[in-house]
């Protein structure tokens, strides 16, 4: 029961971690159209990406664990 419990906490924790990463990621996105430079917004792409890719994966992992139960 506690390996159960401590995967929920886990996966509490990552949530929230995932929403913050995913949610910088998005405000990146959003600031390729304040750039000025083309490697500004080339860079500000692929980060924005990046982060929100992990963000989402994060949040996704952590909904399914907290789904199995």
């Amino acid at each position: 029961m506690e390996e159960k419990a401590e995967k929920q906490k886990n996966a509490k924790i990552n949530n929230v971690l995932g929403l913050f990463v995913l949610f910088f990621g998005i405000v990146i996105l959003i600031a390729v159209f304040f750039t000025d430079t083309t490697i500004g917004k080339q860079t500000n792409i692929v980060a924005g990406l990046i982060l929100s890719g992990i963000g989402a994966g994060m949040v996704l992992k952590a909904r399914h664990v907290l789904n199995q139960n």
